[in-house]
């Protein structure tokens, strides 16, 4: 997931951002805005060209993650297993190769994979850290991050078994003051559930889906080193981004200045187990908003068009003054359908 955005209207936004809320473990309190509406004025949001697979795709009806390591080089994985797979991009081909299936936990339980970043000569892949929705039971295998050591020239795995590194943020989510009382909670009842991740010098930023309070959604910013090296209690900021009432964050990309997001439905559809579901809209499509790394605000850039599936997985092609290209996955549909967007 790489870098872009620009200037103009963003200063502004930026100077107001540092004062916005930033939560540490112990938290703090603010009060509430009297509007929990995005700010800035609506960019566009283009669509370009779509892409294919080429090779065999593990449950390529779920993709749920993509981040590049290189301009030719990605990983992509899905919310079904707990392999990722490396794959060879070409924009001229308008392609995606599948080159190898990397296992992540050496089982084959179900690590629900929901987002990927890459960095450096490392990939970083998370598990939701969530419940199953339809059930509520509660997976341990959901509940890793896992941090891949890649050649950057080749995609492939460097190091041997070494290269994979397991932990979990299931000691932040758990205790943190706003987020525990959320936590093993359903996605249907505002439960916790990561769908984003970027990294930015070293540094996790992990986007969740739920829960969405008073309008806030909710990035947990926390060194990557702590996190593998298994830190007990590790230190880490709780950013409050004003998404707006029922959003939730479905993917974060690190941009050249700031982030990417990705917002949709904060919930989940009901299931038999929950019929109820809270912050969750039928139809309700998916927007990319900017934010600056720092305070609540965000800045709207507009709706994806006409998508096909759940927009969940997303990684910058390249940025300029004025645009930045980004290659969109979405679950649902077969092959992922690949398409590429640009934004004004």
């Amino acid at each position: 997931m790489k870098p872009g955005n620009g200037m103009g209207c963003r200063a502004l936004i930026a100077l107001v951002g540092v004062c916005g809320l930033l939560l540490t473990g112990s938290g703090c309190a603010e009060k509430e805005p009297a509007s929990d509406v995005a700010t800035g004025a609506p960019g566009r949001v283009e669509f370009v060209e779509s892409f294919s697979f080429r090779g065999s795709v593990l449950e390529d009806k779920d993709l749920s993650g993509i981040a590049c390591i290189s301009p030719t080089r990605c990983l992509i994985g899905a919310d079904e297993g707990a392999a990722a797979q490396v794959v060879a991009l070409s924009r001229e081909g308008r392609t995606l190769r599948v080159l190898a299936t990397v296992p992540l936990l050496g089982s084959s339980e179900e690590m629900d994979i929901e987002a990927i970043a890459a960095e450096g000569d490392g990939y970083y892949v998370a598990g939701s850290h969530g419940v199953a929705k339809n059930s509520g039971v509660r997976q341990p295998s959901r509940y890793t991050i896992c941090r891949l050591r890649v050649d950057p020239t080749t995609g492939l795995p460097a190091g041997g078994s070494a290269a994979v590194t397991v932990g979990s943020l299931t000691a932040i989510l758990e205790n943190d003051a706003t987020l525990g009382p959320h936590f093993a909670s359903p996605l249907q009842q505002k439960g916790v559930n990561i769908e984003g991740l970027a990294v930015r010098e070293g540094r996790l930023f992990v986007g969740l889906r739920n829960p969405n309070l008073e309008g806030y959604a909710f990035v947990v910013e926390v060194a990557a080193d702590d996190v593998f090296a298994k830190v007990t209690q590790p230190a880490y900021t709780l950013h409050r981004l004003k998404l707006g009432r029922g959003l939730g964050i479905r993917e974060i990309v690190a941009a050249r200045e700031g982030f990417l997001l990705i917002a949709g439905n904060a919930g989940s559809e009901p299931s038999n187990a929950y019929p109820q579901a809270v912050d969750y809209e039928k139809g309700r499509g998916y927007t990319l908003f900017r934010w600056s790394g720092v305070g609540r605000d965000v800045e709207k850039i507009g709706p994806i068009p006409n998508p096909p599936g759940k927009a969940e997985a997303m990684t910058i092609l390249d940025e300029s003054p004025d645009h930045t290209t980004v290659l969109v996955l979405f679950d649902g549909p077969k092959g992922g359908a690949p398409s590429v967007y640009r934004l004004h």
